[in-house]
């Protein structure tokens, strides 16, 4: 992954999104994704496949089981601000226009694998590609299947435990430490 300099703007740009989304009630987010707000198809579909491409199912649920697509959308019609969602947007255009003819939702999950490896590599320094990526974690991580499957949430943790044997098993902890 390629790295570039922190930037202190975009930085606390990034940390007020976050606190913004982040402190959000559950009851907000979840009358959002049933509000079924919608994209138009394409655009939508466009987004399914980013976001199943970013975090697919596996052992685990995966970004459109999450319910991802529907929220983002949501998050669009409700919470962004218009130069918010031009940015969103614009940053899913260009990955659609990267993946070359056809687009990028209609490729195999394999062939979008190929195409974001790079993509992600040659733009992550690009603040509205950036943005798109971390909202998208941050909706999966946000969801029921992202905090309680994918992350173990434990309140107080207990005592430290220097040689915790790591198995293909262990996951990551949920909770204020992941944001």
């Amino acid at each position: 992954m390629q790295t570039s300099a922190l930037n202190r703007r975009e930085t606390l740009g990034g940390l007020a999104m976050l606190l913004g989304v982040s402190i959000l009630p559950a009851d907000v987010l979840a009358k959002a994704a049933k509000a079924q707000a919608q994209l138009p198809g394409p655009i939508h579909s466009l987004a399914a496949a980013y976001a199943d491409t970013l975090i697919p199912r596996t052992d685990t649920p995966g970004a459109v089981d999450a319910g991802v697509p529907a929220l983002f959308a949501a998050l669009l019609a409700d919470w962004a601000s218009p130069q918010t969602r031009a940015s969103l947007l614009d940053a899913l255009r260009k990955i659609d226009a990267a993946a070359g003819a056809g687009g990028f939702a209609a490729k195999a999950a394999a062939q979008r694998k190929a195409i974001l490896a790079p993509y992600d590599q040659a733009n992550f320094a690009d603040s509205g590609y950036r943005r798109l990526r971390e909202l998208m974690l941050i909706l999966y991580y946000s969801s029921e299947p992202g905090a309680t499957v994918v992350l173990r949430y434990e309140h107080a943790p207990g005592a430290f435990e220097p040689s915790v044997p790591i198995t293909a098993q262990t996951r990551a902890w949920a909770g204020a430490g992941y944001i």
